[in-house]
């Protein structure tokens, strides 16, 4: 990889961070950048480290999902550089992000992680976000990892009525 290329692949996603205006996942940056045929995926985990290093880009790693968000030097390195972004690849961001909004933004508002406590305790954690906000996080022990990981995937799937029976059983009076 040349340095030209990294320095494009580098504003490619801390544009993309930007305009996301939340985390997005390691999946969802690898898919905009594959489907546009920028670099291979090998490239875009080899930048993707290189920015986190550099602190331009934090990451927060689940068992099963990275989710990334530009930081303030990130912020201040695209801006002194989205000039030599090309202007297809901003629309091609732009656009990516309009047609698959709802698709990110319910990727990335249910996050579900567990971590070993005991050797036969683990602790889950099931947290729902809006727009960078915790609107809820529960924690449950659970004796084994099949456990943990079976309760993690069952939370994704039935977060909105948990929510909903939590919001209505600690509200009534």
């Amino acid at each position: 990889m040349t340095s030209e290329s990294l320095k494009l692949y580098k504003l490619i996603i801390l544009y993309f961070l930007s305009k996301a205006k939340q985390d997005i996942t390691n999946a969802i940056l690898s898919d905009f950048i594959l489907e546009h045929g920028y670099t291979d995926y090998f490239s875009i985990q080899e930048t993707l480290t290189a920015l986190t290093e550099d602190n331009m880009i934090q990451a927060n790693q689940t068992h099963t999902t990275c989710y990334y968000t530009i930081t303030d030097k990130g912020w201040e390195t695209l801006n002194f550089f989205v000039s030599q972004l090309p202007t297809d690849t901003i629309r091609q961001i732009d656009e990516y992000l309009a047609k698959h909004k709802i698709q990110i933004v319910e990727d990335t508002s249910i996050r579900t992680d567990y971590t070993k406590i005991t050797s036969d305790e683990y602790l889950v954690r099931g947290t729902i976000m809006e727009r960078g906000s915790t609107l809820m996080e529960v924690a449950l022990s659970v004796p084994s990892e099949e456990s943990a990981i079976d309760i993690c995937k069952r939370f994704k799937s039935k977060s909105d009525d948990i929510y909903s029976y939590l919001l209505r059983t600690l509200s009534k009076d």
